[in-house]
């Protein structure tokens, strides 16, 4: 015991921290440190000698951790159990005695559940072993009260409480101790007991596996590994993790698939969606859907940048194809116009034509110029140029006119008629069939080369009806037949796949400008099928719009039926477009019944839970109350794990 001189000064160093000082002198202090000395001797003289209790060795400690681990593994499962026990004969032995609903009667089934745990529950017998369950107590002591029995899972730490009567004056005198060593010593004794504690809680399920350090390629790999090792389905989950894996930007580590997505699995997926509603705990499910959902984004936008589009804006994109396709008729032209310049040079244009086939067609053809108009404004031409004169009966007669004639004739055919149009398009070639007929052994070899470049002329602007109509005009005015904002739509989603070709064909030989046109094209489909998929107005917490998997497929799967997918993308990118809509619907969807969209099951069974315990005890029950808190820990513990196994890709039982 400090002398009054020490225990003075001590007073006076320390005053400040004592509250209002009752001295301000050192005379005053010593005077009251004499009057507590001399108090303290005298109390001492009539107070029974009490024994000192010696603080146990480091070899003590570690003896002690096995009960230690006893004591908490007993109070987390034999001492539940002994609860359960104790509460039903409490609570027989009230409906027997009549007072069943009575406070007393709640106190005596209280009192039961509480003897039944520490019955079933290991009570240390050692100082060290008590001194451990008092620090993993205060260790305890700190978790929030939403968990209060992960302090003492199954009343089990009252119980050791009950055992260790010097505890806590043990405890304060451990927290005293200022030598470095002493505290390294005291933390070594706190932590082996607290971490013997969370390996018993895993053992009985209570708390979650440790968690396993992992990178992205780790991760699914293992994930791959544990899918493909499993039941009935997993080559499918396999397939589809790999599936998703591959993608231009990989849905790999935040993105991966989780283990419901990547099986399918009814009972995973139902979990899982049910799960990502429960606040704080679905939230990393709620990330990793968001997480994904920008992956798919920055998927199209990688397909898209993959073309490096010079044009974007839709009316850009068609004057860009305009002025290549310009560019290649005119090249075209002037080659048939010097070939056609060099057989008049020679005078093969002057080499007479007996117009015979025409005047066939024409003739089997009178029953439809109500139908077609180039019927009778091509007759009503081939009679002003004298290929043809009808007879009294109106039958056409053929004459004889020289090549010239004949090119010029052919001309007017295709400036009349609408090569979109099929039925005047059918007509139009037939009769330009019949005027080659006409003038094929005529004329030499410098005609039959122009000839030749005619036709493929004529093969490639007027003969395709969207070429044709991308190049024409409105009969009568100067008005594009197309306008430059409705290329694309005309082009990529409403032409038929042949016409889209031949298109591609043209472009594609128009040099570097009719290239990058179709680049553009290219582009702006795979922007129109992302565009098609996500929501203009509705977005996630992340900011980005929600997709539809629903559309997605639908707008592939339209592009995809007639061939117009692969003819734009080739076989690989099409199969990766098709691909990405398949991950949409693994990602964003579930079996009917997997998904409880108005929470209704979660209410009830809620509510079942609170009708059952309020009828089974006729009060709210502190004994009950643990217990019940006890269970929701574990169920909330259990939820944890699975869903964090669910994001490694690994399928767990309920």
């Amino acid at each position: 015991m400090a002398t009054a001189d020490e225990y003075a000064a001590w007073i006076v160093k320390n005053k400040d921290k004592q509250g209002t000082p009752e001295f301000s002198t050192v005379a005053q202090a010593y005077e009251l440190a004499k009057q507590e000395e001399n108090a303290a001797r005298a109390d001492t003289s009539t107070r029974p000698q009490q024994t000192t209790v010696e603080e146990p060795g480091m070899l003590q400690q570690i003896a002690a951790l096995p009960e230690t681990a006893l004591t908490l593994a007993t109070g987390g499962t034999t001492g539940v159990l002994g609860g359960l026990g104790g509460f039903l004969v409490g609570l027989a032995g009230a409906l027997r005695s009549g007072e069943f609903g009575t406070q007393e009667a709640a106190r005596r089934i209280e009192q039961a559940a509480m003897e039944g745990m520490q019955a079933l529950t290991y009570a240390p017998r050692s100082q060290a072993a008590q001194e451990q369950l008092q620090a993993i107590g205060e260790v305890a002591s700190v978790l929030p009260p939403v968990l209060p029995q992960l302090a003492a899972p199954g009343m089990a730490m009252q119980a050791a409480r009950q055992q260790a009567p010097l505890a806590a004056a043990t405890a304060q005198r451990a927290a005293a101790a200022a030598a470095p060593v002493a505290q390294k010593a005291a933390q070594a004794v706190v932590q082996a007991p607290v971490r013997a504690a969370r390996a018993t809680g895993r053992a009985f399920g209570m708390l979650p596996p440790e968690p396993v350090a992992m990178d992205a390629a780790g991760q699914t790999a293992s994930a791959l590994r544990r899918m493909s090792a499993g039941s009935a389905g997993v080559s499918m989950g396999a397939e589809r993790a790999a599936r998703a894996e591959m993608m231009p930007v990989p849905f790999t580590g935040p993105s991966a698939l989780t283990a419901g997505q990547a099986t399918r699995n009814f009972a995973q997926l139902q979990f899982e969606k049910e799960a990502a509603k429960l606040g704080d705990f679905g939230a990393p499910l709620r990330e990793r859907v968001e997480t994904q959902t920008a992956n798919m984004i920055r998927n199209f936008d990688a397909l898209i940048d993959l073309f490096e589009p010079v044009a974007v804006d839709p009316r850009q994109i068609g004057m860009g194809l305009d002025r290549a396709l310009v560019n290649r008729v005119e090249v075209k032209r002037r080659q048939v116009r010097a070939a056609y310049d060099r057989a008049e040079e020679e005078g093969a244009m002057s080499s007479p034509v007996e117009m015979a086939p025409l005047a066939t067609s024409l003739n089997e053809l009178q029953a439809l110029e109500g139908l077609v108009p180039t019927i009778p404004a091509v007759r009503r031409e081939a009679i002003r140029l004298g290929a043809l004169i009808p007879d009294e009966n109106g039958n056409l007669v053929p004459q004889q006119i020289d090549l010239r004639t004949s090119e010029t004739l052919r001309q007017f055919v295709n400036a009349n008629t609408d090569w979109a149009d099929r039925r005047e398009a059918m007509v139009s070639r037939r009769i330009n069939a019949s005027i080659d007929s006409a003038t094929e052994d005529v004329g030499g070899d410098a005609y039959r080369a122009a000839r030749r470049l005619r036709s493929e002329f004529a093969n490639e602007f007027e003969n395709v009806g969207l070429t044709a109509k991308l190049l024409g005009t409105k009969r009568g005015t100067d008005e594009r037949q197309v306008a430059f904002g409705d290329v694309f739509d005309k082009v990529i989603i409403s032409s038929p796949v042949e016409e889209m070709n031949k298109l591609r064909g043209t472009l594609l030989r128009s040099g570097s400008e009719g290239k990058q046109a179709w680049a553009d094209l290219k582009s702006a489909g795979i922007r129109f099928i992302k565009d098609s998929s996500l929501s203009p107005s509705q977005r996630d917490s992340s900011g980005n719009p929600l997709l539809s998997p629903d559309k997605l497929q639908r707008t592939v799967r339209t592009l995809d039926q007639d061939g117009k997918l692969q003819a734009l993308y080739g076989k690989r990118q099409a199969q990766v477009l098709r691909d990405l809509a398949d991950i949409a619907t693994d990602i964003y969807t579930a079996p009917p019944g997997a998904v409880n969209h108005s929470n209704t099951a979660s209410a009830l069974s809620i509510a079942l839970d609170t009708i059952g315990t309020a009828a089974l005890t006729g009060m709210p029950a502190p004994a009950l109350t643990a217990l019940k808190e006890l269970a929701k820990y574990v169920r909330n513990r259990k939820t944890r794990a699975r869903i964090e196994a669910a994001l490694r890709g690994e399928v767990t039982a309920p």
